[in-house]
């Protein structure tokens, strides 16, 4: 498919006729927006923006977090089945499994902001095992039947999975087909009384598979993934012995067999074929809880390090009073604060568009899967920035305890082990760095979004600095630029290589890191500038600003390396054309030198008044 690159002949375009023709406004609510919209024409969702009924969720979710899971989360730890379903069936009478559920099955009926909320409070139990449990079992093992379950498979499974009487799982990873899932080997075949399908195969790595109920289980019928539910009355399903993992113990993971296995006709669930459809729009929900656990984890590893820290004198002072160790609480807090504005950045954005639909629509789940599915890029930035921030805040925080860290009676080491599965499941990272790039791709050539009309040529020098203030305008013009930049370097390798860009993995990585830096400035830039003045802003600030830096200098290295490998399949007039693509930094125009040292003591010093990580709500 042959792209048209709209800024060759430049005597012919008018750019401010073309802005003027994009409701920039009206984008917010679609998947990769922040791409193409000015900041002075955005609006990103904070958790400083909960509504009373959202507050809260949150304040009943920390509440049990601290007071009943918290002091047992050594027990849970231990694969404790029977403390497991105590907790869960009381997380089921508070209401915490069923947020997002129709209230005829027995949920809440309530949006995918306050579901993910649930998630990030609860996080503070510092119980990773139960966490993963909770998010197999409401995410990934309810939200399939809700979207594509029939009437009669709703009532009979999510009423006990709302109140959870019944666990709920997920299988589609297979010994030969891991994140390739598309091409497991398991299959399915109708009888001849055409009253079960008969289903033979092995699926692994399943957590909750032994303490399950129902699962969700992919299988090809005649080469065709099919979904089907599985519960235990089905003959023929037999569950693995529990694997000896390096972390989250407290989790059942299992290899699951099905020998024969008689599944039910009318629990093939959404229709013969429709399988990898269903996978793939119930991952991308599993993803963005994910990056909500991991911030949540970010806090309690910088909240654990402060109070050791506190504590340990090294050279007849406090280890805290080291500016070597300020600089890493410092990072730690920024990263926190990227994962948890991106987060709730991604689900706000989700709600706004389902907010438009009307409930009582026979396609409304279609819909709103649609939407979901929509927000691709950022339910995997999501998933890759939460889960890469907790991995930063626990390696530091065991550097910080130092030897005391390598052992199991603290904190870190647990942390450390437990963390690790968050860059592989869900989709490994590096899936959905191709995940982000391929989306932004599509968007692209299927004109989406308007991303092809707002090029960097086309916006340069152009700014939003003069709708904000003088303290932050650097920053707005900074954000602009990156997003011109990520714009162009996505047009290059279009003009260069077409569709087959998505088979260009040594390009496709760091392009994504543009796409998700680009998505954390947007939205921790609007995150700061919505707020409201007072303490919190203040304190807010110079987080955000290092924020902007940070992220810019990966945008400028991302792009110079991709442009370093494009710039010799591209024709230039002169090597002083060639040098300057392929040198960004030295052709920016920019003069944007924070003081970084300076802004990372203020932000160590923050956190050391207030003794914990201070920008939660």
């Amino acid at each position: 498919m042959e792209v048209k690159d709209i800024t060759k002949n430049k005597d012919n375009f008018n750019f401010d006729e073309l802005l003027g023709n994009i409701n920039f406004k009206k984008l917010y609510g679609l998947g990769g927006a922040f791409l193409v919209s000015p900041l002075s024409e955005s609006k990103t969702f904070s958790k400083e923006m909960f509504s009373d009924d959202q507050k809260m969720f949150a304040a009943a979710a920390y509440d049990y977090a601290i007071k009943r899971m918290r002091p047992v989360k050594d027990q849970l730890q231990k694969l404790n089945k029977e403390l497991t379903l105590e907790i869960f069936k009381e997380l089921g009478e508070m209401g915490f499994l069923g947020v997002d559920m129709p209230e005829e099955y027995g949920g809440s009926d309530l949006d995918k902001t306050t579901a993910a909320i649930v998630v990030d409070y609860l996080a503070f139990s510092e119980c990773a095992s139960i966490m993963v449990t909770l998010g197999a079992h409401s995410g990934i093992g309810a939200l399939p039947i809700v979207w594509y379950g029939s009437e009669e498979q709703k009532k009979k499974y999510l009423p006990k999975i709302a109140t959870g009487e019944w666990l709920a799982s997920f299988a589609l990873t297979e010994p030969n087909a891991g994140s390739d899932a598309m091409n497991g080997e398991s299959s399915a075949y109708l009888n001849e009384e055409k009253t079960h399908y008969i289903l033979n195969g092995q699926k692994i790595w399943i957590t909750n598979g032994s303490w399950a109920h129902s699962c969700v289980v992919f299988a090809k019928v005649n080469g065709k993934m099919t979904a089907f539910i599985v519960d235990k009355e089905c003959e023929g399903w037999v569950i693995g012995a529990e694997e000896k993992k390096l972390g989250i113990k407290g989790s059942s993971t299992v290899t699951m067999y099905f020998e024969d296995c008689r599944v039910p006709i009318d629990n093939v669930l959404g229709k013969v074929g429709q399988g990898g459809h269903i996978a793939l729009n119930c991952l991308y929900a599993g993803r963005w809880k994910l990056g909500f656990s991991s911030s949540a984890g970010c806090m309690s590893s910088i909240n654990s390090s402060y109070n050791f820290a506190k504590e340990r004198k090294q050279f007849s002072r406090s280890i805290l009073k080291f500016d070597m160790i300020k600089n890493k609480f410092a990072n730690m807090v920024v990263r926190t604060w990227e994962s948890d504005t991106v987060n709730y950045a991604t689900t706000g954005s989700i709600d706004h568009s389902i907010s438009k639909l009307d409930k009582n629509d026979k396609d409304y789940y279609v819909k709103v899967q649609k939407i979901t599915e929509d927000h691709a890029i950022e339910a995997s930035i999501s998933k890759v920035i939460g889960s890469e921030a907790l991995a930063y805040c626990a390696d530091e925080g065991v550097q910080i305890f130092g030897g005391s860290g390598y052992c199991e009676e603290y904190p870190a080491a647990g942390v450390y082990r437990d963390e690790r599965i968050n860059r592989i499941f869900e989709g490994t990272n590096e899936i959905n760095r191709l995940i982000i790039s391929g989306t932004c791709l599509k968007k692209a050539i299927l004109e989406e979004l308007p991303i092809r009309d707002v090029l960097f040529e086309s916006r340069n020098g152009i700014s939003d600095s003069n709708n904000f203030d003088k303290l932050i305008a650097q920053e707005s013009i900074v954000v602009e630029y990156s997003k011109n930049l990520c714009l162009k370097v996505l047009d290059n390798l279009i003009n260069l290589y077409g569709q087959d860009f998505k088979n260009k993995q040594w390009l496709i990585e760091p392009f994504a890191n543009i796409v998700s830096s680009v998505f954390i400035m947007h939205n921790c830039f609007l995150r700061y500038f919505q707020l409201d003045e007072g303490n919190h802003k203040n304190l807010t600030l110079p987080v955000m600003k290092l924020s902007i830096c940070q992220q810019f200098q990966k945008v400028l290295m991302n792009t110079k390396l991709i442009n370093s490998h494009i710039c010799e399949k591209m024709e230039f007039e002169n090597e002083n054309e060639k040098y300057d693509f392929c040198n960004v930094s030295d052709s920016l125009k920019l003069n944007y030198l924070p003081n970084e040292i300076y802004l990372k003591k203020i932000v160590a010093d923050d956190l050391y008044k207030n003794e914990k990580y201070y920008l939660n709500t």
